[in-house]
């Protein structure tokens, strides 16, 4: 049996997947869940404050509260009040109580259907929502933008919050709130022209301190970033045998390494993160759905790491492996990991890589970014340094000029090797670049 603080531990360690969880049960499972399942969540996820539940036990203990489980069958008026029947939960029995008041404490409406507020019926009667299929909330794309009643979706019109609680069922709480309120920032920057002022090109580029580092064994590309002012520094794909001189940029430069981010579980080198924790006290962080232990984080979708005046917003790209992630940080250098090279891409072959999901994730995510976003791969093999969407777009051999099919025919036939370090690079990496070392006792 699970003890309370266990179960709010449970509860709270999903919570950043939530919306990824409810999304990948079928619509009975989700209808069977708001039928037999919603009480219990709602009292374990949403917990009121302590001095409140001391009022109220106090309330119940001298006999002034008495409360029922059950469900609520009719209410009838009287002269002095209401009739309320409830079928006791567990027993079924009807049990029939006067009270003078109802007071419904079950949360917001979120039935659309049923709301008369003059901007829902407004829309409604525009047919520029969509009521969700469950009731509750509106149908909205991932980025929040509204789907009409003829499944469009909207350039103009967003939402956040208890709208979208059909699609993503936790969004009523500021954490979710924030981060969608950030994304959709984000999303409404895009659609403004960088060049048109001063104010938003200054936008664009705030300042940071920003290192290419090269691996010659594995052509892995390594980044230091920081923030000049805080002297906070993170390192993305940091490779083991390049620790040292990793410490050595970061003293010189007088940075306090605060995070090791990865793009994904590497198959050609063994991750520096374990170790540079080990010597620093940073922290590591890894894609969510990546599989790993030992991680001190992991990232999702959407998610801003803040170092000081830098930004680095994660773009999930799962195709390379299938918790790939990018990272475009202070919306002018993008870091694409695996997924896209100069003038060329990762791998499709292992660790659950598929060729059409990444023809999706650099078409549909990557190249709808401003041709002049610069592009750092994580790795390269012909000394080539730094490129642009733009460029990616135009000479790329792998995507330019192919459709879907075409470039899913492609990948099929590389016929490539496997990396050399597989056997080993990957258990390890999946715990975060500990190198576990099997011991053989001969007796």
């Amino acid at each position: 049996m699970f003890s309370e603080s266990d179960r709010r531990g449970i509860i709270d360690a999903i919570r950043p997947i939530i919306p990824q969880l409810w999304q990948a049960m079928p619509l009975p499972e989700q209808k069977r869940f708001l039928r037999h399942v919603k009480a219990y969540w709602e009292v374990h996820r949403h917990r009121i404050a302590e001095g409140i539940a001391e009022i109220l036990d106090a309330a119940m203990e001298s006999g002034q509260l008495s409360h029922y489980a059950g469900r609520i069958q009719s209410c009838q008026e009287f002269e002095n009040g209401v009739n309320v029947k409830i079928c006791e939960r567990g027993t079924h029995k009807d049990i029939v109580l006067q009270v003078k008041r109802i007071v419904n404490c079950t949360g917001a409406n979120c039935d659309y259907r049923r709301l008369q507020h003059p901007l829902v019926a407004s829309l409604q009667e525009q047919r520029s929502i969509s009521p969700n299929r469950l009731s509750m909330g509106i149908d909205t794309a991932p980025n929040g933008a509204l789907i009409d009643a003829d499944g469009n979706t909207s350039q103009m019109l967003y939402t956040l919050g208890t709208p979208r609680k059909g699609n993503l069922w936790e969004t009523t709480a500021v954490p979710e709130i924030r981060s969608q309120a950030a994304n959709l920032a984000q999303e409404l920057l895009k659609s403004l022209n960088p060049k048109s002022s001063a104010a938003n090109f200054l936008l664009r580029k705030p300042a940071m301190l920003f290192r290419q580092l090269f691996d010659k064994q594995s052509s892995t590309y390594t980044y230091l970033i920081a923030d000049p002012e805080s002297k906070i520094a993170i390192l993305v794909d940091p490779v083991l045998e390049q620790v040292e001189r990793d410490l050595q940029v970061l003293r010189q430069l007088g940075l306090t390494l605060r995070y090791c981010l990865e793009t994904h579980i590497h198959a050609d080198h063994i991750t520096g993160t374990d170790r540079l924790r080990t010597l620093t006290s940073c922290l590591g962080i890894v894609p969510e759905n990546a599989g790993a232990t030992y991680s001190d984080r992991y990232i999702a979708d959407g998610n801003i790491l803040e170092l000081g005046n830098v930004q680095i917003e994660a773009i999930a790209t799962p195709s390379h492996t299938d918790s790939h992630m990018a990272y475009l940080v202070n919306d002018t250098h993008l870091l694409t990991g695996d997924a896209l090279f100069i003038r060329g891409c990762g791998r499709t072959d292992f660790q659950n890589g598929d060729a059409g999901s990444l023809y999706d994730a650099v078409t549909q995510k990557l190249f709808t970014l401003p041709d002049d976003t610069l592009v750092y791969p994580g790795h390269d093999y012909q000394g080539q340094t730094v490129s642009t969407i733009g460029e990616e777009k135009s000479w790329n051999p792998r995507f330019a000029g192919r459709n879907r099919n075409q470039f899913i025919e492609l990948m099929k036939n590389l016929n490539l090797p496997q990396p050399k370090k597989m056997p080993e690079a990957v258990p390890a990496n999946q715990h975060c670049g500990r190198v576990l070392v099997a011991l053989d006792y001969q007796i």
